[in-house]
């Protein structure tokens, strides 16, 4: 009986998993109903090209992962409603409604500048009609509602106007009385956290909202940006370093636009494809420099502090190294990680930071190297330590992807390497070289050298008196 049942049981089971089969022939499985419906509402596999906002990378954010988050506000969908970010909302509505009153509304029409009064409905209109194309600037798909996502660009846009213009007042000795400006910390931490790549607005979002809230009196937008980063790293004729026809992905690529004109203007855009064409660069170690600081110098490589060149352009000319002077400190360091990082992630932004980098990377191996630079000017730095500055350098070399074809330096690489060749075949000169380094390095060693010296000498004197007065004494035989 037992048997028998549970083979009716069996044939039973056989006969429904043949009738599913036969279902599931007639309809495909569920995946394939959502693969079709994705591809219905259109193509999605190159919706890559229109990013220009991104999500730093992971091997990136252990480098210094303090220095690519936002600490006090969140700009933008990569951290909205964050816990910890949420001490400036009440900001942010609060600089919404200053907008909104600095044209008020008279009869609902015309404000006493003779330009309409700003409505928060014509900001959700013109916003609406940029909305598929914001979402599309992110690296992730933003999963927030319709709604909510043009309301969260309206405040984040409209304060961070409100702030440039106010700092643009500021900058030029007018009074604010503002919370922000009258708080010491708060301002100078937004500048850093308005810099962060994963906290960036489009920028033509930020132009949309200005030309509908701005005035006739007020300053280009550009010149906004770039009076409110300036502090950051302080360089003069900031705004002529900029091509005003130019078209920005956000803040922080506007901000970085200004390092490269003159690089722009002399470098070769193949790098070492170009110099492959005139010699022949067969190995990888060739193509970057192979000797650090220290043995450059001992290579009889100088160093010097170039004060009227910008921050990236290097030059080697007659056997010295002419670099920029680079701060490291709190403004910095976070600026000049997330400019690499926006370089390896999108393919329009030229590496040059990342060339730039990598090379002090390959200078730098050790403290005494970083030692070497700050005795030249050429590094300045508050981390506590050089060892500490060294490993910084060489964590992020170890991060950064490096492509070699595209590097700016790759001349001024080439010729050190050169330069260095042609002392390190002669045996001659390294063993000068070490005699220097072991000997001259200070006036203890050189004090050392020439009482041993001295004492070589009266040694070597005693020993021929004393053979001299054996050999010419009466009694000694021929």
């Amino acid at each position: 009986m037992g048997r028998t049942g549970k083979g009716k049981r069996a044939m039973r089971n056989i006969r429904r998993t043949g009738a599913n089969k036969k279902q599931s022939q007639e309809q495909p499985p569920q995946w394939v109903i959502d693969m079709n419906n994705d591809i219905k509402e259109g193509p999605i596999c190159d919706s890559g090209k229109w990013w220009t906002v991104y999500r730093v990378p992971k091997n990136m954010r252990g480098i210094h992962r303090n220095a690519f988050l936002p600490k006090i506000i969140s700009i933008g969908p990569f951290h909205y409603r964050d816990p910890g970010l949420r001490i400036m909302e009440q900001h942010k509505m609060r600089y919404l409604l200053r907008v909104l009153e600095s044209r008020p509304q008279e009869n609902g029409e015309q404000s006493r500048a003779g330009k309409a009064a700003i409505r928060l409905e014509d900001l959700a209109e013109s916003i609406g009609g940029l909305e598929q194309k914001t979402r599309e600037r992110y690296s992730e798909d933003i999963l927030i509602e319709s709604d909510e996502f043009v309301q969260m660009m309206i405040i984040d846009g409209c304060f961070v106007l409100e702030l440039l213009r106010l700092y643009f007042k500021f900058d030029h000795e007018e009074d604010v009385e503002d919370p922000i400006f009258t708080t010491r910390w708060m301002l100078r931490t937004l500048q850093r956290d308005l810099l962060k790549l994963e906290n960036q607005l489009p920028f033509f979002v930020l132009e949309k909202l200005y030309e509908l809230i701005g005035s006739a009196n007020d300053p280009p937008l550009v010149d906004l940006v770039l009076t409110f980063f300036d502090p950051l790293l302080p360089r003069k004729n900031i705004k002529g370093k900029l091509n005003p026809e130019e078209e920005f992905d956000h803040m922080l690529d506007v901000f970085r636009s200004t390092f490269l004109s003159s690089i722009n203007e002399r470098t070769p855009a193949a790098g070492w494809k170009q110099l492959e064409c005139s010699a022949n660069i067969p190995l990888v170690q060739e193509r970057q420099l192979i000797h650090c600081v220290t043995e450059l110098q001992e290579a009889g490589v100088g160093f010097k502090k170039r004060q009227d060149l910008d921050l990236l352009d290097v030059r080697f000319e007659d056997g010295v190294l002419k670099i920029p002077p680079l701060y490291i400190d709190d403004n910095t360091v976070p600026l000049f990680l997330n400019l690499v990082a926006y370089e390896q992630c999108d393919q329009d932004a030229k590496p040059f930071f990342t060339n730039f980098f990598m090379f002090f990377d390959s200078l730098i191996n050790s403290h005494t190297d970083v030692e070497i630079l700050h005795k030249n000017g050429i590094i300045n730095h508050v981390l506590g330590s050089d060892k500490d500055v060294a490993n910084l350098f060489n964590k992020l070399g170890r991060e950064i992807i490096y492509d070699l074809d595209e590097c700016y330096l790759s001349q001024q690489m080439k010729d050190v390497n050169d330069y260095c060749k042609k002392y390190y075949a002669s045996k001659w000169h390294v063993w000068l070289t070490n005699l220097i380094r072991d000997y001259f390095s200070s006036p203890w060693a050189f004090l050392s050298l020439l009482a041993a010296i001295a004492l070589l000498l009266l040694t070597t004197v005693q020993t021929y008196y004393t053979v001299y007065a054996y050999y010419s004494s009466p009694g000694s035989s021929p």
